[in-house]
């Protein structure tokens, strides 16, 4: 394969490189330092006709490409009839169709090595997207997973808060229950310290008829006494006597009546001491059945006081657990998002891998096109026209030599005699037609 370009690496002090393959003109050559096109007189000029020299020396590392690139809008020498063809213009002329030629066939064998290196990017592209598709797809697996735990955390969340709900109404109602027990106990303290004062109230007014009793016994005795004395003294004066006798009577009758009386209050003393003990008795009791009340109260409102702290933590919990769960959930919403997001990143790729498949397909063909049109080329450029024209089977006047599509845009490039005499030939090369003149 013919040289058609020279590759340099700058070391930061070189300036001057070789060109190591022929050319027709200096603005064939095209100079790229890292990629870029220089420009003659500004960046580089020639130091002669072989030697490109930098202005400034390309830094180290740098890549330095000469490459060539012939001018194939005209030809480089034009024949008129009557004219005389020197060989310098033919050679000329077939110079710049072997270089152009020699340069599709290297630019050939680069776009091919470039489609087979598209290719394997491409196969590399597509083995990558299946990757990145079967990793969005166990994204998504998993973000589904994940949303269905986030379902069951906040399903199980609002039974909790339920739950809670459902404590928190029962403590309320256990503490409202204490609170009516410790009132009634209050209420039943009241009434037995009510039923003790009047219980004491009914043993006073019993010792107090108690003595009220004695002091009438006592009166009565001492009735007694004077009427004996008045008896006694009857003997000595009968009207004084009778006045005695009468007011002994009416004395011992009252004597009688007080003793009843006194009998009574007795009586009625022992019915209020019983009444009293009793009530003493039922004050007690209610007092014990108080206190046990009071107890109960209070474990009530312990066991309600530590539900509300149950149902409080409870509640907490089931905050937490839905807080959890909102987490989870937006974690889940995160995790499909992203999941989407990889598969369009997948889908994508594996579409730019097809289209660079696409691509390489389409440089491969056009490569293979550009080899058979070099070929076709250098083996015309190994004969003359004289030599072709002759060759070529057919009445003069009537030979087409078809050298297939060497340009771009038109497919008619061929020899062809004119004259029918075999001596004035023409050529279209590209779209224009030119005389050839006779050879």
């Amino acid at each position: 394969m013919a040289t058609t370009s020279n590759t340099y690496t700058g070391n930061g002090s070189t300036t001057l490189f070789s060109i190591t393959f022929p050319y027709l003109d200096t603005s064939d050559i095209d100079v790229y330092l890292n990629g870029v096109l220089k420009t003659l007189t500004t960046d580089y000029t020639y130091a002669n006709a072989t030697t490109i020299q930098f202005v400034t020396a390309p830094s180290n590392g740098a890549v330095v490409l000469l490459d060539r690139s012939t001018d194939d809008s005209a030809l480089q020498a034009t024949f008129f009839p009557g004219s005389s063809i020197r060989a310098a213009d033919l050679n000329d002329n077939f110079d710049q169709s072997l270089y152009t030629s020699q340069e599709t066939a290297n630019k050939a064998v680069t776009a091919t090595s470039t489609a087979n290196a598209a290719t394997a990017a491409a196969a590399g592209a597509v083995s990558t997207a299946n990757t990145a598709l079967s990793t969005a797809n166990a994204a998504v697996s998993t973000a589904n997973t994940a949303n269905a735990n986030a379902s069951a955390a906040v399903s199980t969340a609002n039974t909790a808060s339920s739950n809670a709900s459902a404590a928190v109404a029962t403590a309320n109602t256990a503490s409202s229950n204490a609170s009516a027990a410790v009132a009634t106990a209050n209420t039943a303290s009241s009434n037995a310290s009510n039923a003790v004062t009047t219980a004491n109230a009914a043993n006073a007014t019993a010792v107090s008829a108690a003595a009220d009793a004695t002091t009438a016994i006592s009166t009565a005795n001492g009735a007694v006494s004077t009427a004996n004395a008045a008896t006694a003294a009857a003997g000595n004066a009968v009207t004084t006597a009778n006045a005695a006798t009468v007011t002994a009577g009416n004395a011992v009758t009252t004597a009688n009546t007080a003793s009843t009386t006194a009998g009574n209050a007795v009586t009625t003393a022992n019915n209020a001491v019983t009444t009293a003990n009793n009530a003493v008795t039922t004050a007690n009791a209610a007092t014990a059945t108080a206190g046990n009340a009071v107890t109960t109260a209070n474990a009530a409102a312990s066991d309600a006081t530590a539900a509300v702290a149950t149902a409080n933590t409870a509640s907490s919990n089931a905050s937490s657990a839905v807080s959890t769960a909102n987490t989870a959930n937006s974690n889940a919403s995160s995790a499909v998002s992203t999941a989407n997001a990889a598969n369009a990143t997948a889908n994508t790729a594996n579409s730019n891998a097809s289209n660079a498949v696409t691509t390489a397909n389409a440089a491969a063909v056009t490569a293979n096109a550009a080899i058979v049109l070099a070929d076709q080329a250098i083996n015309l450029g190994s004969q003359s026209f004289g030599d072709l024209y002759l060759a070529t089977a057919g009445a003069p006047g009537s030979k087409i030599m078809n050298l297939g599509d060497l340009t771009t845009g038109c497919a008619s490039d061929y020899f062809t005699g004119e004259s029918g005499s075999g001596s004035n030939y023409s050529c279209a090369l590209g779209c224009a037609s030119f005389s050839l003149g006779t050879l």
